[in-house]
């Protein structure tokens, strides 16, 4: 008992500190994280792609930025309200997280709006990405455990630096604008910054 007892006060203090450091983790973790979908916030979208424009500026590489908006998401909190909105946007979630590249950074910008970060990827690479999740989404029938199976598309924006773009602030504009081009022109699709098309 002597033994234990000696071994158990030579043992607090640690246990301790690593109880301290898991929790600190945990609080940070929850500080990036959308509290819905558990993709990261917006927050940590902006530190993402200030970390990835420097780095893309050093190293001459490009950095693409997707903004996808839900087509049709608004009837579903109209028609079966906010619980089932906010189930299928959880899904959404998970759609979207699935289709992405394992480097890609994906986030909830707000409300039924989201955004990918694509480190070392142009134009072309994004606009893969970009149509895999659009065509992924479209796909998807939402709410089916709720008996429901209801369809939605995306609205793609693309944003490449340096293509379109020199600040973080001008790719978000140019992503943003090119994601709301697709919506004037009918939704589900998709629409690269600086194209004619």
């Amino acid at each position: 008992p002597a033994a234990r007892a000696a071994l158990e006060s030579a043992l607090e203090p640690g246990a301790l500190a690593l109880e301290n450091a898991l929790r600190m983790q945990r609080a940070e973790a929850l500080s990036v994280t959308d509290d819905l979908t558990s993709l990261y916030n917006s927050r940590y979208l902006s530190q993402v792609l200030r970390r990835e424009a420097k780095r893309a500026s050093r190293s001459g590489r490009p950095l693409s930025l997707l903004f996808l908006d839900l087509d049709g998401f608004k009837s579903i909190n109209d028609t079966h309200g906010h619980l089932f909105g906010s189930r299928a946007l959880v899904e959404a979630a998970e759609v979207i997280r699935s289709s992405a590249r394992e480097t890609d950074v994906v986030a909830r910008f707000g409300g039924d709006e989201f955004a990918l970060v694509l480190p070392d990827t142009g134009g072309e690479g994004a606009t893969a990405v970009g149509e895999r999740v659009r065509e992924r989404i479209a796909a998807h029938e939402f709410l089916q455990a709720d008996g429901l199976r209801i369809r939605l598309t995306a609205s793609v924006g693309v944003a490449t630096l340096p293509d379109v773009a020199a600040t973080v602030e001008a790719l978000i504009q140019a992503a943003d604008k090119a994601m709301y081009q697709v919506k004037e022109r009918g939704k589900n699709g998709i629409c690269v910054a600086g194209s004619t098309i």
